[in-house]
């Protein structure tokens, strides 16, 4: 279903102070018990103009975060675990390193409220930590 999808996502680095964008766009999503799918196409803003997001989030517990595009990648988030993916910007690919520290997931079949947020490694050195809380209306 179309949905309108309100992001804030917040970027900690080790060395700096934290930066927060945010977003509203228009998207698709999709609700079945026990799996979730909404997707987006990026912006200017995020630095990823003709890039789409695609989160699908199972049992509310493990995600999937895929950019297709520009750039490609894709991302597993399970609590507990690290899990690695390569982002790739056309120009090169960086091995980054991923560990779930909150997925929360509030979504039926009208939208809600997801958040999600991880410790990040670059080519295995520690950077800081991502935070994503994203609100999903119907339209």
């Amino acid at each position: 279903i179309p949905v309108l999808i309100t992001i804030s996502g917040t970027q900690q680095l080790d060395w700096d102070e934290p930066e927060t964008i945010q977003l509203v766009t228009q998207g698709e999503y999709s609700y079945e018990p026990g799996v979730v799918t909404f997707s987006y196409a990026e912006t200017e803003m995020t630095g990823l103009e003709g890039v789409t997001t695609t989160f699908t989030i199972e049992d509310g517990a493990r995600v999937t975060l895929r950019r297709e595009g520009k750039v490609r990648s894709t991302m597993l988030f399970v609590v507990g675990e690290k899990h690695e993916a390569l982002y790739d910007a056309g120009f090169g690919g960086l091995l980054l390193s991923l560990r779930a520290k909150n997925i929360e997931a509030l979504l039926n079949e009208k939208g809600g409220i997801f958040d999600l947020s991880y410790a990040i490694e670059i080519e295995h050195a520690a950077c800081g930590t991502n935070s994503y809380h994203i609100e999903i209306r119907a339209i």
